[in-house]
């Protein structure tokens, strides 16, 4: 491999046709441009200058490899260019694979503070439940994958990756307006063991059959769909009964639904995992924006549904 180095050496004795100004122009002896020259030769195998008057004069090969070097140093010029374009957020990009709930409930909010922070840094999203974005960003095709997971569940990834919590969002019980348990003093989970059930995704299903066998009985899911309005509608209609993510009730609350305080139907927890090691300082920024978005709704008191509490506030860790 050639040495950049000489290269610009010998492209600067070809500028000013002698050894010994070029000696000037860069601050070295003489000598030692004629040694780096010497090398250079030696490594290419064929004579790169020759004597011409009290100069020197670039053969057909010397003027060949200046061509070239100075289309790399150009080209080092734009990389350094854009990469202080990238660090100071003139620039760059970030992709991002989200669940639905949080594309709609906090994405949005996020991706407009940092389009006021950094105009040029560019954002792309897909739409992607936990098991698929976490393959994407295994695969590098996103760089952050924001997704969920319940408590009783393994983490999904290891120490390659690194998670920030964003927030604990708590699941509610729907059941019909009309329904007993709507105005129940107590209500309880296992008083809806003889139900049919709606629920989401497979790793809702999961967790809902969980908290249903805690609570002794394995529940009737006739109903499995992943749009949150189709199930409220179920509900509302008297045909299920089913568990709902805080965050998706503060996107859409369906007329006709109950939501009674069932603690056993649990909560889950909302984070984005990146790869481990230093980050782009766009994908930093926008990590940036997604917990202040979470704190700062928090500190407002107007927290989106299932946004961190003081006590489980976005923090970073190793997964």
């Amino acid at each position: 491999m050639l040495d950049l180095h000489r290269g610009r050496i010998l492209r600067e004795v070809a500028r000013l046709g002698s050894m010994t100004a070029a000696a000037r122009s860069l601050a070295y002896t003489q000598p030692a441009v004629s040694h780096h020259i010497a090398r250079l030769e030696a490594e290419v195998g064929t004579p790169l200058v020759v004597r011409h008057g009290r100069g020197v004069r670039l053969t057909e090969a010397g003027r060949v490899l200046v061509e070239h070097v100075e289309d790399v140093l150009a080209r080092m010029d734009d990389a350094q260019e854009q990469i202080a374009a990238i660090a100071g957020l003139r620039s760059g990009r970030v992709r991002v694979a989200v669940f639905p709930t949080a594309a709609g409930g906090l994405l949005p909010d996020a991706l407009a503070r940092l389009r006021e922070r950094a105009p040029g840094v560019a954002v792309t999203l897909v739409d992607a439940e936990p098991p698929e974005a976490l393959a994407l960003l295994r695969a590098g095709d996103t760089d952050i994958a924001v997704v969920f997971r319940y408590a009783h569940m393994p983490p999904d990834t290891d120490a390659r990756f690194r998670e920030v919590v964003l927030a604990e969002d708590p699941l509610r019980l729907l059941v019909p307006a009309g329904h007993p348990l709507a105005s129940a003093e107590r209500p309880r989970l296992e008083d809806l063991a003889a139900e049919t059930w709606a629920s989401g995704c497979a790793r809702c299903r999961d967790h809902l059959r969980w908290a249903c066998e805690r609570a002794g009985f394995a529940p009737d899911i006739a109903f499995a769909t992943e749009d949150h309005v189709a199930i409220q509608r179920l509900v509302a209609r008297g045909l299920a009964v089913t568990t709902l993510p805080a965050l998706a009730l503060g996107l859409h609350t369906e007329p006709g639904v109950a939501v009674p305080d069932v603690p056993a139907v649990g909560s889950r927890r909302i984070s984005a995992v990146v790869p481990a090691g230093p980050r782009p300082p766009a994908v930093a920024a926008l990590l940036d924006e997604l917990t202040a978005t979470v704190h700062d709704a928090t500190a407002a008191d107007t927290t989106p549904p299932g946004a961190a509490t003081p006590d489980t506030a976005p923090r970073d860790t190793a997964v």
